[in-house]
C-alpha cells in the first residue's frame, strides 16, 4: 500500500462526470477543466489521550518483592483523592518482614547478653581492683625499711610484696580497659547488625503499607496497556515503578495515531490534520501533527506491519465526546492547495522531459505544453498553460481526433 493520494470532492466530481459522460467521436473521454482543491493525505488511526495526566506507578519502594494486582477500580471510574485505585499483594513481602523481625530480636538478644557480661566483667575487676588497691596499701604501710631495726632480706621481701601488688593492680585496671573496649567493639558490630536490618524491616513495612496504590487528585480512572495491547486486570505481577494507569487531565486532548510507514512518505511536524470519532464519523476535528517517533515498530510483535507513532494536538477539545480510548481515524495533509487546476495523470504526455496535454478544439486535438506541480498517484497540478472551461482529452484520441500541432 502507497500513500493515500486523493484530490477535492469537487474536482474529483466533474472528473468522474467527464469520464462517463462524454466518450467523443474517439471513444476517448474527454473532460472540461475546473478548479478545485487538490490534496495528497496521509491515512492514520489511533486513540484520543489526555495531553497531559498524572501516572499512577508501583512505588519505587517495592523492589524487594514479587507482587501482583489484587484488586483494581473499573476503567473510566470517577475517583476522589485518596480513594484506592489499585490494591497489590505480596506473600513473598510478608515472609520477609518477619524473618527480618526474627533476626532483628535475635540480634537484640545478643546485644543484651553483651551487656550483661559487660557488667558481670566489669563488677569482677573492679572488685579485683578493689581487694589489690587494699593489698597494695597495706603492703605499703607495713613494709620494712629501716636497715638498723629489720634484716636486710625482710626489707627486699617486703618490696618485692609491694611492686608485685602495684603490678597487680595495673593489671586489673589493663584488663577493664582491654574488656571494656573488646566489649564496645562486639556490641557496636552487633548494633550496626542491627540497624541494617531496621533499615530493611522499615523498608517493608513502607511497602506493605503502599500496596494499596491511591489517586493523588480528582480524575478519571484510566487503566495503562501492556506492550502487546493486554491493559492491566487482577492477577498480573507487577514490580517497581511499573505504570500502571493514569488520571488525565480532561480539559485538553490529544491523538496518538499510527501511521503505516509505507504510507509516511512527506510526514512531519507541523502538517495539517483532521480526525474523526469512530461513533461520531460524520464530524471532524482540526489539529497539527506535534511529534513523530523515530523509528517504525509493528503493533504487536506478530505483525509484519511497521507503523510510526505521531501526536496530534487538536484545535479544540469537546468533554462531551473526547475521552481517552475513544478510537479515531486521522488524515494528515502532506499538500492541500485551494482552487487550482489538476489534471488525471494519463491526461498529460511526456516529451523528452516535457509534458503536453491534448486541448479539445473541435473535432480535433492540439497538443498544448504545460508546466506542472504537485503530483498525485491519481493527480497532476497544472501551474501554467491551461484556463478553467477548456477541454482536454485524458489520453490519445489517434487519427480520429485529428491531432494537429502543438497550440
Amino acid at each position: 500500500m502507497t500513500v493515500m493520494r486523493r484530490a477535492g470532492a469537487f474536482l474529483l466530481i466533474a472528473i468522474l462526470a467527464a469520464a462517463c459522460g462524454r466518450p467523443g467521436g474517439s471513444g476517448v473521454a474527454d473532460m472540461t477543466i475546473r478548479k478545485g482543491t487538490f490534496e495528497i493525505v496521509i491515512p492514520a488511526f489511533g486513540e484520543l489521550q489526555a495531553a497531559k495526566s498524572t501516572a499512577i506507578v508501583v512505588s519505587p519502594e517495592s523492589r524487594f518483592a514479587l507482587q501482583t494486582i489484587a484488586w483494581i477500580a473499573p476503567e473510566y471510574t470517577m475517583v476522589k483523592s485518596g480513594d484506592v485505585v489499585v490494591r497489590l499483594a505480596s506473600v513473598e513481602l510478608e515472609d520477609l518482614l518477619r524473618t527480618e523481625q526474627a533476626e532483628m530480636a535475635k540480634l537484640n538478644l545478643e546485644i543484651a547478653q553483651k551487656q550483661r557480661q559487660l557488667e558481670k566483667d566489669r563488677s569482677d575487676l573492679a572488685g579485683e581492683i578493689s581487694v589489690t588497691a587494699i593489698q597494695r596499701e597495706l603492703a605499703d604501710v607495713y613494709a620494712a625499711r629501716d636497715e638498723t631495726i629489720f634484716p636486710r632480706n625482710k626489707i627486699i621481701e617486703d618490696a618485692i610484696d609491694l611492686d608485685y601488688q602495684n603490678f597487680r593492680e595495673r593489671h586489673f585496671q589493663e584488663r577493664r580497659a582491654e574488656l571494656e573496649k573488646r566489649i564496645a567493639a562486639e556490641i557496636q558490630l552487633l548494633q550496626a547488625k542491627a540497624r541494617t536490618h531496621e533499615v530493611k524491616i522499615k523498608q517493608f513495612q513502607d511497602q506493605l503499607n503502599s500496596l494499596d496504590i491511591r489517586a493523588p487528585h480528582d480524575g478519571m480512572w484510566i487503566i495503562e496497556k501492556r506492550w502487546n495491547g493486554e491493559k492491566y486486570h487482577v492477577g498480573m505481577t507487577v514490580y517497581s515503578g511499573l505504570k500502571l494507569g493514569s488520571l488525565p487531565d480532561l480539559s485538553v486532548m490529544e491523538a496518538k495515531i499510527f501511521v503505516l510507514e509505507s504510507e509516511a512518505s512527506g510526514l512531519k511536524e507541523k502538517l495539517s490534520a483532521s480526525l474523526s470519532l469512530d461513533f461520531e464519523p460524520g464530524r471532524t476535528f482540526g489539529g497539527k501533527v506535534v511529534g513523530i517517533d523515530t523509528i517504525a515498530k509493528p503493533l504487536n510483535e506478530d505483525s509484519p506491519l511497521k507503523y510510526f507513532e505521531t501526536k496530534v494536538s487538536l484545535d479544540a477539545t469537546d468533554p462531551r465526546l473526547m475521552k481517552p480510548g475513544v478510537q479515531v481515524k486521522a488524515s494528515i495533509f502532506v499538500t492541500r492547495l485551494l482552487d487550482v487546476i489538476a489534471v488525471p495523470n494519463q491526461a498529460l504526455l511526456l516529451d523528452q522531459d516535457k509534458a503536453f496535454v491534448l486541448v479539445k478544439q473541435g473535432s480535433r486535438a492540439r497538443k498544448r505544453p504545460v508546466e506542472t506541480g504537485a503530483r498525485s498517484l491519481t493527480l497532476t497540478v497544472i501551474t501554467k498553460g491551461l484556463s478553467e472551461g477548456e477541454e482536454i482529452y485524458l489520453g490519445n484520441p489517434g487519427p480520429a481526433a485529428g491531432e494537429g500541432k502543438a497550440s
